[in-house]
């Protein structure tokens, strides 16, 4: 059962592993002489045309059913919100290194605990608070670990999480159907779109084959790394699998950071993702083996 369980989804677990740590890579090239708005809206155009195609097997009007869940309103709030994100994100990423600020994603979660044990006003476990804790003193170790340029990185690396978790809460309330995300990536290719006016930089020929390939690679990845983990749900829980999946990942782009553009990790870094390794490790046992 075990080895059926393993030839079956193991492969696109370290197929998604690969490739998202190749789109924080990616993403820094191309967003070289690019506005963050820009490099979203070319990568969100191009995840847009996936959706339709390639990474839907459901198809764009295979059921009326799609129609069942999420608003207008939600759709708009939901896409200006992930567009937001990433914005924040990627100018974060331009700002500075790869492997100091593509951690700080995994403070999504973190975010979406503590604002969910605020408005429950109810005292979280001790276990889960100690680990969420240690990953959040990971991320930030991580971060200020390596000297930066550029003074205010810090506040657009938080911005684009805190956009993101406000989105994943947003959605628990208000459920989107397959064919709303997909038209919340509209909303997010329209934001971009309206950004990329006022922000602007100095080469539109910039916008490349690396854009497309961003694009094509975060599809991928975020297709394939729930799809591995979903055949994985007998072993543990959805959203343990991802975050531990999450975790490995920061760990495939710092190595790919250090190959192709030469970042050095300090000691401080290190022990950062020392130390979000650990956290992910012991949920992830905690969850599997009690």
């Amino acid at each position: 059962m075990a080895v059926g369980i393993v030839s079956g989804w193991l492969g696109f677990f370290i197929l998604a592993l690969i490739l998202a740590g190749c789109v924080a890579i990616f993403a820094k090239v191309a967003l070289d002489g690019l506005s963050a708005p820009q490099t979203v809206l070319t990568a969100g155009i191009t995840i847009l045309v996936l959706s339709f195609t390639t990474l839907s097997f459901n198809g764009f009007f295979k059921s009326a059913k799609h129609f069942s869940q999420g608003g207008v309103k939600d759709i708009v709030i939901s896409g200006v919100l992930m567009s937001l994100g990433f914005i924040f994100l990627c100018m974060a990423i331009q700002m500075t290194e790869v492997l100091s600020t593509a951690p700080f994603y995994l403070l999504v979660p973190v975010f979406v605990f503590l604002a969910e044990t605020l408005f429950r006003k109810k005292m979280p476990g001790t276990v889960t608070f100690v680990i969420y804790l240690a990953i959040a003193v990971g991320v930030l170790l991580m971060g200020f670990g390596i000297h930066h340029k550029h003074g205010l990185w810090w506040v657009f690396a938080l911005l684009g999480p805190l956009c993101l978790a406000a989105n994943s809460l947003y959605l628990k309330k208000n459920p989107l159907g397959q064919l709303q995300h997909t038209a919340a990536l509209f909303i997010v290719v329209i934001v971009a779109l309206i950004l990329s006016f006022f922000i602007h930089h100095k080469d539109l020929r910039k916008i490349t084959a690396y854009h497309v390939l961003f694009g094509i690679l975060t599809g991928i990845a975020y297709y394939y790394a729930p799809s591995a983990l979903s055949h994985a749900k007998a072993l543990c829980s959805y959203d343990i699998w991802l975050a531990f999946f999450y975790s490995l990942w920061i760990v495939i782009t710092v190595i790919v950071a250090m190959l192709f553009l030469k970042e050095k990790i300090s000691a401080v870094t290190a022990t950062g993702l020392g130390i979000m390794i650990v956290a992910y490790s012991v949920r992830f046992a905690l969850a599997h083996f009690i």
